[in-house]
């Protein structure tokens, strides 16, 4: 008789805490944009803040981008949300 052993996924706790760290700021910087009144922003000063505010913001999501499609091609079919996993239909 074969005994199948399945190992528990490797645990990376570093890594979950620097996701928890990027989704809060993430949060956090959604929460700041709405409080800006995108219809009657005006200056100059506001306008140099948003050109790089945005450059920074599209430097990001071309990072995040990189690790998503690391990471979800690696865990397709596993949701590794912290979360838990999806409901079986």
């Amino acid at each position: 008789m074969t005994q199948i052993n399945v190992a528990p996924p490797r645990v990376d706790e570093r890594a979950q805490a620097l996701w928890q760290e990027v989704a809060a700021a993430s949060d956090e910087i959604a929460a700041i944009v709405d409080n800006i009144p995108g219809l009657t922003v005006m200056g100059a000063e506001t306008r140099s803040e948003l050109e790089r505010a945005a450059a920074l913001l599209k430097a990001v999501a071309d990072i995040l981008r990189r690790t998503e499609r690391r990471e979800s091609g690696r865990h397709a079919r596993v949701n590794r949300s912290i979360l838990g996993p999806d409901p079986v239909p």
